[in-house]
C-alpha cells in the first residue's frame, strides 16, 4: 500500500467519525428537544438556565428565549445560598434525587423530583436536569397520612365493651374491674360512646302502671 492510498483511508476514517459524531450530536439534541420530560441545563457556578426543552417552556409557561434568560433561582423557590448548596451536590455527584418547590409563571408553586447529574460542553460544567411533578402525589400521601392520624386519634378516643360483664340478677347492677358494683346507665356511659335516656317497656307499664293501660 503507497503512502496516497493510506492518506485516502485516513481521510476517509476521520469524515466517517466525524459524520457519526455529528449525526449523534443531532440525536441527542432531538433526544433532548422533544422529551416528554421537562428537562433543564443548568449553569452550576451561574444559575443560569442555559437550556431547556419544550416540555419545559410548556410546563413553567415561559418561550425558550424567556427561559434562557432565566436563572434556576427564578423557579426556585428556595434561598440562593441552599439552590448553591444543592447544585454543588449534584455536580459533584454526592446527591443526584433532590426535591423542590418550583414556581410557574403563573405564580403557581408546585412540588418537584428533580434528577440531576454533570455534564460537559466544550470543555464547560453544566447540570443536566429531568424534572418530574409531583404535587398530586404528595398530596394524596400527605391526605392518607392525615387520615391515618385521624384514624388512630379516633380508635384511642373510642371506648368498647368487652369480655364477660357480672351484672347482678336483681337490680341489674354491673361490676367493674375493680369489685365494684355500678348502674347500668353510669357504666354503660363510662365505658362507651352511647347516650342513654329513659323509658318504660309494655311489660313494666302493665306492672307498675295497670290504670293506664
Amino acid at each position: 500500500m503507497n503512502t496516497y492510498t493510506s492518506s485516502i483511508d485516513l481521510k476517509t476514517s476521520l469524515d466517517y467519525y466525524r459524520n457519526s459524531a455529528r449525526q449523534s450530536k443531532a440525536l441527542l439534541t432531538e433526544v433532548f428537544e422533544y422529551s416528554h420530560s421537562v428537562m433543564l441545563i443548568v449553569n452550576p457556578e451561574s444559575g443560569d438556565i442555559i437550556d431547556a426543552n419544550i416540555a419545559a417552556c410548556q410546563y413553567y409557561g415561559y418561550s425558550k428565549e424567556q427561559m434562557q434568560s432565566m436563572k434556576i433561582y427564578s423557579i426556585n423557590i428556595w434561598t440562593p445560598q441552599q439552590i448553591k448548596s444543592e447544585m454543588e451536590s449534584a455536580k459533584k455527584e454526592e446527591r443526584r434525587y433532590f426535591l423542590f418547590k418550583h414556581r410557574l409563571s403563573s405564580g403557581e408553586i408546585r412540588d418537584v423530583e428533580v434528577y440531576s447529574g454533570p455534564m460537559s460542553v466544550k470543555d464547560k460544567k453544566y447540570l443536566f436536569s429531568i424534572v418530574h411533578d409531583v404535587s398530586e402525589r404528595l398530596k394524596v400521601e400527605r391526605e392518607k397520612e392525615e387520615l391515618i392520624v385521624k384514624l388512630e386519634k379516633a380508635l384511642k378516643e373510642i371506648k368498647t365493651l368487652q369480655g364477660i360483664l357480672p351484672i347482678c340478677s336483681s337490680c341489674k347492677k354491673i361490676r367493674d374491674d375493680k369489685g365494684y358494683w355500678t348502674q347500668l346507665e353510669e357504666y354503660l356511659s363510662d365505658h362507651s360512646d352511647a347516650e342513654l335516656s329513659h323509658g318504660i317497656c309494655p311489660d313494666c307499664m302493665k306492672k307498675l302502671y295497670p290504670d293506664f293501660v
